[in-house]
């Protein structure tokens, strides 16, 4: 999720980016100042990152997220050696939703020759802001979440997040085994892997699979009452309904669906999880949504990683958006030990050295296609108090 297309126009966001390029390459050359980080020289005693991620607004809950995953593998990595001496230090900086914010922050990062990498944001609007800025300074930058087109854009630009449009088909193969043969869908229109679910992904499975649409409505990122379109879907009488929403939105709009009589099945995306539900409260119970991630799974490297999460942060169950900040610095971490150097150009060919064997993470097995990251989905459910596999 969470790549808002109309938060900022793509003209506002790139005059950014431009702006922002006179000072990185005016304060910069490779991204690293004197600090032994030439690619000759080894690895140096530190190696600074560089976390641009939404801390507060309304995807905090998924920038904080990925800082936590972060945290818990940049503390396994300092601990166990793994880098030799030298150890990893992430400095955080809050985007805070906006895309002029994050490109000035990387900027500002880069310009000071401080910093190995970026780990970007989880926003698309912030992360193609950012993108040319890493481009051009040539310092690798990888992102999570983000998961709509125009983040990718050369060989600096990685992504750690399996983009979820790439393997939505998998609820529709569930839903096809429920007997659905109709969907009402209702996504936040400024969010783009929502509408290019809600517009690309789902027409798709009235051939794929036998669903059909029969009703779709967009709501914006403010919305609360969803009254209006609520009862636009239950007219069109839909087996199954689709939502795509952000943050704590979900649970209102499930209170209004089951006050308004819907009983059927719903389903949605990694927005409804990290607790979003709960508001909900047992309205919310059973909806489901495919993930990267599930906690619960028996795979070595996914228990491995919740043990080390639970250690570092007790009483707390990691999701998505922490997997992914920690598999991003994993990744990291593998490609300064595969380059031998933190200077960003030798890190940028680590980072394609790794992918293109892959890597077991807190998501499991891990693959690439290209600097993308691709992982085998799970579905779960939101059981009234945790995220646990859907029956």
């Amino acid at each position: 999720m969470f790549s808002n297309v109309k938060s900022a126009p793509l003209r506002a966001v790139i005059s950014v980016a431009t702006l922002m390029l006179a000072v990185v390459l005016a304060g910069c050359g490779s991204g690293v100042s004197d600090s032994g980080n030439d690619a000759a020289a080894g690895l140096p005693p530190t190696v600074n990152l560089l976390s641009v991620r939404d801390e507060t607004g309304v995807t905090a809950y998924a920038g904080l997220g990925a800082v936590r995953g972060s945290e818990v593998a940049i503390d396994e990595i300092n601990s166990s050696g793994f880098l030799g001496e030298t150890k990893l230090v992430m400095d955080r900086k809050d985007a805070a939703g906006t895309a002029q914010t994050a490109a000035s922050l990387a900027s500002e990062g880069i310009a000071s020759g401080r910093y190995s990498a970026i780990l970007g944001p989880i926003l698309a609007v912030e992360s193609r802001a950012i993108a040319p800025i890493a481009e051009k300074a040539k310092i690798p930058v990888v992102f999570t979440q983000s998961n709509s087109e125009g983040v990718l854009i050369g060989e600096f630009t990685f992504r750690a997040t399996a983009p979820f449009p790439k393997y939505y088909d998998v609820m529709g193969e569930r839903l096809k085994r429920q007997g659905v043969t109709s969907i009402g869908v209702l996504f936040d229109a400024q969010t783009a892997s929502y509408v290019e679910t809600a517009t690309k992904v789902l027409p798709e499975w009235e051939r794929k699979f036998g669903i059909r649409i029969v009703v779709s409505k967009e709501v914006q990122s403010n919305t609360q009452d969803f009254t209006a379109p609520i009862s636009s879907l239950l007219a069109a009488r839909p087996d199954a309904v689709a939502v795509y929403l952000l943050g704590a939105q979900h649970g209102t709009f499930m209170k209004q669906l089951r006050q308004a009589g819907f009983t059927g099945p719903v389903f949605s995306a990694n927005g409804a999880g990290n607790g979003n539900l709960a508001g909900a409260g047992p309205d919310g119970v059973g909806v489901s949504w495919p993930t990267a991630f599930d906690p619960s799974s028996d795979e070595a490297s996914t228990r491995s990683f919740v043990a080390a999460y639970q250690k570092m942060f007790p009483g707390k169950t990691p999701n998505i958006y922490e997997a992914e900040g920690y598999d991003a610095v994993w990744w990291i971490a593998r490609a300064l030990k595969e380059a031998g150097s933190a200077d960003p150009v030798a890190l940028q060919r680590g980072l394609v050295a790794v992918a293109a064997t892959g890597f077991e993470g807190a998501q499991g097995v891990l693959r690439f296609e290209g600097n993308d990251l691709r992982a085998t989905p799970k579905v779960v459910q939101w059981d009234g108090t945790a995220e646990v596999p859907a029956p």
